[in-house]
């Protein structure tokens, strides 16, 4: 049975059984998949497959800067949630993504690896600089489920919650909504172990004391 995370000397600790861990990784590649398919979306040129190797990383990180036009949305739902756009204005949000998805979307991938990588540990084990990463993974699987599941209002997050307590025959959307559930839960451990011994604010008093 799952633990919450807590906090330890080294960081912060879970102890999950293996298929649990073994899930939470299937979704982060799954959303790794999603992430890289746009990337070839968005980068690939006709003579990419000839390109050498050692200039792919390269051009994917400059992909779009030179360009005058928008970039368009993704059209895959759940990669409107991960990539979604920073302004109202459709042009004016088209630009701004070309000059920003592409290094938003190399770190979304960055925090999914880590992710994958920690959780081939049991217990995991998360040291303090690396649990931000982790926990924005675990917020992106959250994310994807949402859009899978159709969350968008309090009632949606009501009937998730109910699927996810339902003791009949699971159907598809009712794991789901179990995954969704368990993961927040996760993620909400997470934070409130890393925010158990954040510093005090200091008051005017005293740095007046200083």
């Amino acid at each position: 049975m799952a633990t919450a995370f807590r906090a330890t000397t080294k960081g912060y600790r879970a102890d999950l059984e293996p298929h649990e861990r073994r899930l939470l990784s299937s979704l982060c590649a799954d959303v790794i998949t999603l992430l890289q398919n746009r990337e070839k979306e968005t980068t690939d040129t006709p003579d990419s497959a000839s390109e050498d190797p050692e200039f792919a990383h390269f051009r994917a990180e400059m992909a779009g800067l030179g360009g005058d036009e928008p970039l368009a949305a993704p059209t895959d739902e759940v990669l409107r949630r991960l990539l979604p756009d920073a302004l109202d204005d459709e042009e004016e949000a088209g630009h701004f993504r070309r000059l920003s998805e592409s290094s938003l979307r190399g770190a979304k991938l960055a925090d999914l690896r880590t992710a994958r990588m920690l959780l081939e540990s049991s217990p995991v084990s998360i040291q303090e600089e690396v649990a931000p990463m982790f926990g924005r993974a675990l917020n992106d699987l959250r994310l994807t489920l949402a859009s899978r599941l159709n969350l968008e209002t309090e009632e949606d997050a009501e009937r998730v919650h109910e699927l996810a307590l339902a003791s009949r025959s699971k159907d598809s959307e009712a794991f789901m909504a179990e995954i969704y559930t368990f993961i927040t839960w996760l993620q909400e451990s997470l934070f409130s172990a890393m925010t158990e011994f954040l510093p005090e604010e200091e008051t005017d008093e005293d740095m007046g004391s200083a």
